[in-house]
């Protein structure tokens, strides 16, 4: 049996990551260099090293195991930072591409508060080279419940270095729990 899948449909990740084991999936995805495994150094995930798992030295050929199978940058998760925020306090989003991707400044996407239905913008700031894009946003000022769902990012997402257009459409199954625990998909604030 094949490692590493061969097409989008799979995410042509290792079989071997699975969501809640020892390895997260939304932490390997497509670089220059080929498929990278990142190990975060800090809890903000702003310190990291890149693992190679496959580089594309060892990719041979269309139609191989690595890079050179992918079409758009893809999303494959997408989650609330944290499990609870303060009132008032500021809230993220992350959505995980299973490659690079470039951000314009200004791109958003939609967060809800359930408890009155109104609406809230995230918006991300430009971001150059990442796979972990965060939209950042401002919590109700009392007690709320907020969730993300099914729905289209706005804004400029390309791949990295290039002016080919990421996927910014997500669907219910990409949204999974809060902190990437695949649990539950809202947020409170208290």
């Amino acid at each position: 049996m094949a490692l590493y899948g061969v097409t989008d449909a799979d995410e042509a990740k290792p079989k071997w990551a699975v969501r809640g084991g020892a390895v997260d999936p939304s932490n390997i995805f497509a670089t220059a260099d080929g498929w990278v495994l990142r190990h975060y150094k800090n809890a903000a995930k702003t310190a990291f090293w890149d693992e190679i798992l496959v580089s594309v030295d060892g990719i041979v050929g269309a139609g191989g195991r690595g890079t050179d199978t992918l079409g758009n940058a893809d999303i494959t998760a997408v989650f609330f930072e944290e499990t609870t925020y303060a009132a008032g306090a500021t809230g993220t989003v992350v959505v995980i591409y299973n490659e690079l991707v470039d951000v314009t400044n200004g791109a958003t996407l939609v967060v809800t508060n359930t408890t009155d239905s109104a609406s809230i913008t995230a918006t991300a700031a430009a971001q150059t080279d990442t796979n972990r894009v965060e939209f950042t946003f401002t919590c109700a000022a009392a007690s709320k419940v907020h969730t993300i769902g099914a729905q289209t990012i706005s804004g400029t997402i390309v791949d990295a270095n290039t002016s080919t257009a990421s996927d910014k459409v997500f669907v219910l199954g990409d949204t999974i729990g809060a902190g990437g625990s695949g649990s539950t998909k809202t947020i409170t604030t208290t």
